[in-house]
Parts: structure tokens; sequence; C-alpha cells
């Protein structure tokens, strides 16, 4: 009796790891539309008030536009496009979800993505290029 019961407690606990697994490793699914708003509006309303910022932003689908100031990739390999802000000091970085998405150093874009808040500029990710 006790080793049947052994084996359920183990197979529940086998399926709540397995549910987890499956949740934590969900990506995001692709936004259709997100809050507008510019990357010198953004990075405004962040270094007025961050906490505010938040509250309106964090976790949120957002669809920013601005021109790229650079186009790098991050330890993973992914594409990281960096827009103008108006603050050196803080401009908007947006990581691509596609390793293969074309950008240029100039170029006027609208990035759709989830914010994940404020790191020495905005943090945008699981974007792609609209």
């Amino acid at each position: 009796m006790l080793k049947k019961i052994l084996i359920a407690i183990f197979l529940i606990i086998l399926a709540g790891v397995a549910v987890g697994t499956f949740m934590w490793f969900k990506p995001h699914p692709k936004p259709n539309n997100g809050i507008q708003v510019t990357s010198e509006n953004l990075t405004r309303e962040y270094n007025a008030d961050e906490k505010t910022a938040n509250i309106k932003y964090l976790n949120k689908p957002l669809e920013v536009s601005g021109i790229i100031s650079s186009v790098t990739s991050n330890q993973d390999g992914n594409i990281v496009i960096t827009l103008e802000s108006g603050d050196p000091m803080a401009e908007t970085q947006c990581t691509l979800a596609d390793k293969n998405s074309k950008a240029v150093k100039g170029q006027n874009v609208t990035i759709v993505g989830f914010c994940k808040g404020n790191n020495m500029g905005v943090v945008l990710t699981d974007c792609f290029i609209k």
C-alpha cells in the first residue's frame, strides 16, 4: 500500500515539474498591437518617474518608433537594436526574437516587443521589426 502511495506522489510531482517546465519555457505570443510610443517619449517617461512608467509599460507589448543608433548581438547571438532616445546615457535596447532580422544604423523603424523596465535605458525583449 505504501509503495502505491509513493508512486502516486512521484507521478503527481513529475506532472507538476513537466507543467512548470512547459510554462517556464513557453515563448511570449507575438503581439499584434501594443502601446504606441516613440523611443524619446518612453525614455523621458522612465527618466521622469520610473515607478509610474513601470505601471504603464512593464511587461506589456509596446510599439516603439525611433532611429537605430546601433545594431549589435548579445552573448546568446540575438540581435540587439539600440534606438536613439535623446539621452545618450539611456537609449532604448531592443532584443530581437528572430536572429535573422535585418536592421541598418540610421534606419527609422517601429519595433514591437515586451517592456522589461529601465536598466541604463529602457529594455525590450522578444521584439520584431514591424
